[in-house]
């Protein structure tokens, strides 16, 4: 038998202009207690000094570059693409990954051998009392949100289980499951594309488990500048309404098409009176009206192959409906200082 020389797992760090965060990230990531790993950084056309930092103080670190910034999902399929492991950890360069937190996810995968991909949970950086993101949930209408995105951590989202996806900034995936549903939509960019991901998992039958043990620390728009920049705003809008089309099945549309279109009518408004981001969230709708010959392509294919199971996906879609409820619960709190919370 030949030995082994690919690790198991391969952990991608998509980078733009992370010099400063590099340090953090990759030094967690060499505290690792589970050590079966690689790291390949892909470069999206960085103008700091991060390629000359990598090679200088971490030689040991595998990197490969764009001379462009081709968005998130371009760099995580050309990792996915350059790498033979049978595990791929995606992370984002704002993290600091606790110690154990790949050695979770992999035994996660190891214990459950039904299960695709794993969800992390990411708690803010700096508030460690706050939540970031307990995996991706998707309501009935379209949103989509990291689950208890900015809630008090008091427990609640302590217990291993079946969710509707993965955020990509902290997940372990099996190669299989991009062997099956295929990699990353580059036509999204960045934004989302994780979602449409998931989307398309729970339709191949892959599903997803939540790790509470596996935590990572999250800074959140380090990349692209606030969590509800411009740019967030439009290629948010512009991609939610693409993933939608692409993976809503058709016995759920009836119900779940005239909610998307109230809730697009609902933001609108939001962004008009409150928001101050209207242009952007209208270049986001104009951006899925070009987008919608590429969306109904891809629906036929993405349908065609779906073999689901319809009471399953309802179950994952209503748990995605009560989340966004205790989202929108929270603003009127007043509990998330966020701009934007209402949308």
């Amino acid at each position: 038998m030949s030995k082994r020389t690919e690790r198991r797992a391969t952990v991608i760090i998509p980078n733009r202009n992370g010099e400063k965060l590099l340090p953090t990230c990759l030094n967690s990531l060499a505290g690792q207690r589970y050590r079966d790993f690689g790291i390949l950084v892909v470069d999206n056309g960085s103008t700091d000094g991060s390629l000359r930092f990598l090679e200088e103080r971490y030689p040991s670190v595998t990197v490969t570059r764009f001379f462009e910034n081709r968005g998130f999902a371009a760099a995580a399929n050309d990792g996915i693409a350059r790498t033979e492991s049978e595990l791929i950890a995606l992370l984002n360069n704002d993290t600091e990954a606790h110690p154990d937190w790949l050695g979770e996810l992999v035994a996660a995968l190891d214990r459950r051998r039904d299960i695709a991909f794993c969800a992390s949970r990411m708690i803010d950086f700096t508030r460690r009392s706050v939540i970031d993101s307990a995996g991706n949930c998707y309501a009935t209408n379209g949103r989509s949100l990291p689950r208890g995105f900015l809630a008090e951590d008091t427990g609640q989202y302590g217990r291993e289980e079946e969710i509707f996806g993965a955020c990509a900034g902290a997940a372990l995936y099996r190669r299989s499951l991009f062997e099956e549903v295929g990699l990353f939509d580059e036509r999204l960019v960045s934004y989302k594309e994780d979602v449409d991901l998931d989307f398309r998992a729970q339709l191949r039958g892959l599903r997803c488990l939540y790790v509470p043990g596996a935590v990572c620390y999250h800074i959140g728009g380090a990349t692209t500048g606030r969590r509800k920049s411009d740019l967030a705003v439009r290629l948010s809008t512009r991609n939610s309404v693409t993933v939608f089309i692409k993976n809503m099945p058709a016995p759920l549309l009836p119900r779940a098409l005239p909610r998307l279109l109230f809730d697009l009518f609902f933001q609108l408004g939001y962004q008009i009176v409150k928001g101050r981001q209207a242009r952007s969230f209208i270049q986001g709708l104009l951006g899925a009206v070009a987008h919608l010959p590429h969306a109904v392509s891809e629906r036929r294919r993405v349908q065609a192959r779906a073999r689901f199971d319809p009471a399953y996906l309802r179950a994952i879609l209503r748990e995605g409906d009560a989340e966004v409820a205790r989202y929108r619960k929270r603003c009127r709190a007043g509990r998330l200082r966020v701009q934007g919370c209402k949308k």
